[in-house]
């Protein structure tokens, strides 16, 4: 096992410093490798020269068995063929036995979006209307749920956001996203306003040492667990009836910025898309929305011809 361990170490340092992962993303590709590691050691498989097509096909069967979602078993072939392939171009294995293996497929599954009227109503809380008692709480929840719905980003990345990223002067801020890339997105009005007005309670914290852009009462930076927390409280305050999480939020913007624009490059660049494969998924949903309206309101639509 050690010999194992200071390989993973060793891979890890190279996904860290030479391709320039994140830290949640190397987590969770070495979290995959030290279970297939695991695997290995109770098949007597001591060394990873000794890993053949075979047992990368063995340890997906039975993972599979197990429950494990299609969608999660591609991560895991890709944690290994891209850990053997390390291995395979610094000579140390013969070949990479994960390269041809594939993975079971997955079924497409359109993702939850807010409609308009939801967005509304989560923009619309105030202590006089809800559960809310109080207002650096509200303030600070309002803020966050602006930016995630003006900017459309991923939950690290808004729990990473200092004061110091936002130009306040243009109304734009400067996310490093994915494979720590960074790029400029542009803030609504309305966001601005609420980080402005947030901002105003920040001051009032005592004895404050960071530049974070949204803090506990504490003075500390907002765990991205609080900012999921905090987003299901915004919900239930706004009587939306229906469970809110950041992704949710990045769907929603993604979908009406299509809806309303209809130009799938700009989308990409907004959210951060390494490949428009994975911008597309929106059109989906565009067309899904399209086909929604037509049902309940064209005096042809099947649904209203029965």
């Amino acid at each position: 096992m050690n010999k194992f361990e200071n390989e993973i170490i060793e891979y890890r340092d190279h996904l860290k410093n030479i391709l320039n992962y994140s830290e949640n993303t190397i987590s969770a590709y070495c979290h995959d490798i030290k279970d297939f590691v695991y695997y290995c050691s109770n098949n007597k498989l001591y060394s990873f020269n000794d890993v053949s097509e075979a047992d990368i096909r063995s340890y997906i069967s039975k993972i599979h068995r197990k429950g494990i979602q299609p969608k999660s078993i591609q991560r895991v072939l890709s944690s290994l063929r891209g850990f053997f392939n390390y291995y395979y171009k610094n000579n140390k294995i013969e070949k990479n036995p994960a390269l041809n293996v594939k993975s079971p497929k997955v079924s497409k599954k359109l993702p939850e979006i807010l409609q308009h009227e939801d967005i509304n109503l989560l923009a619309s809380v105030n202590l006089d209307n809800s559960i809310y008692k109080d207002k650096f709480l509200l303030k600070r929840d309002t803020a966050i749920f602006e930016i995630f719905y003006s900017c459309g980003l991923r939950l690290t990345e808004l729990a990473m956001l200092n004061i110091s990223h936002i130009n306040f002067n243009e109304s734009m801020i400067r996310v490093t996203g994915k494979g720590r890339k960074d790029r400029i997105i542009p803030i609504g009005r309305k966001a601005m306003e609420s980080i402005n007005n947030w901002l105003l309670d920040r001051k009032k914290l005592e004895d404050i040492k960071t530049d974070a852009l949204f803090l506990s009462k504490n003075g500390k930076r907002i765990s991205k667990r609080s900012i999921q927390l905090r987003l299901n409280f915004l919900a239930k305050a706004s009587g939306i009836e229906q469970k809110l999480y950041p992704h949710k939020l990045r769907h929603t913007v993604a979908t009406h910025l299509l809806e309303s624009s209809g130009n799938i490059r700009a989308v990409q660049e907004f959210l951060g898309h390494e490949n428009v494969s994975t911008t597309q998924i929106y059109t989906h949903l565009d067309n899904q929305y399209l086909m929604s309206v037509y049902d309940k309101v064209h005096p042809r639509s099947k649904k209203n011809n029965k």
